[in-house]
């Protein structure tokens, strides 16, 4: 028997050749993926932070108070205290809810359609997490009636209810969690017609609603 036959497998050469190809091509496998995947993070960092960019320019531009009010995002990705600021000017009123300042509550006090409109914006550690806007006052061409109501179900998105109801009176937007507000108009002129409709929404989706003295 010759001396190769007589070694055992591992200590033949062919055996670490295979091992240490197999190695190589798992390790450069593992690199590739890693780099395309993080690469692939940075892209669409990147792409979002671009995308927010390009929204605030056109708010910035857009002298529609509802429309700039709808451009601010809340939550993780909130807009930061000074883009706000950027977009609606500084201000009416600050309020620190904590002692470290981490807690703010801005509130600014508009006019709209000839109307007194108040946003609030609750900011964390100067990221906005949450904000609402009152008293836009909308003009209905049409009472709001059961009828429409009924026509909004949950699973439903925005620019359904939007379609169906018209522009909300008062929104806020919490914890995720966006409120449209309707009120008739018929309760200025006569307070026992108020009729009233709140649509709950989240990830664009209707997940609950009321109303009170609808017909």
């Amino acid at each position: 028997m010759s001396e190769n036959e007589k070694k055992p497998f591992y200590r033949r050469n062919w055996f670490w050749i295979t091992i240490l190809s197999i190695i190589a091509v798992v390790s450069t496998t593992t690199y590739l993926a890693n780099n395309f995947y993080y690469q692939d993070e940075a892209d669409q960092a990147n792409l979002e932070q671009r995308k927010d960019q390009a929204e605030r320019k056109q708010a910035e531009k857009n002298p529609s108070l509802v429309a700039k009010y709808d451009s601010i995002k809340t939550g993780k990705k909130g807009y930061s205290r000074k883009n706000v600021i950027q977009l609606l000017g500084n201000p009416t009123e600050t309020q620190t809810m904590d002692k470290r300042g981490r807690d703010v509550i801005a509130t600014w006090n508009k006019t709209n359609n000839s109307n007194q409109v108040m946003i609030q914006i609750t900011f964390f550690k100067d990221i906005a997490k949450s904000k609402s806007i009152q008293g836009l006052d909308i003009d209905r061409e049409k009472s709001l009636t059961l009828a429409d109501y009924e026509k909004i179900e949950n699973g439903d998105n925005y620019n359904h209810v939007i379609s169906v109801l018209g522009d909300p009176d008062d929104y806020s937007d919490i914890n995720g969690v966006r409120t449209l507000t309707y009120v008739s108009d018929l309760s200025e002129a006569d307070p026992s017609q108020n009729a009233s409709i709140d649509i709950k929404l989240s990830d664009n989706q209707v997940i609950a609603k009321a109303q009170v003295n609808l017909k």
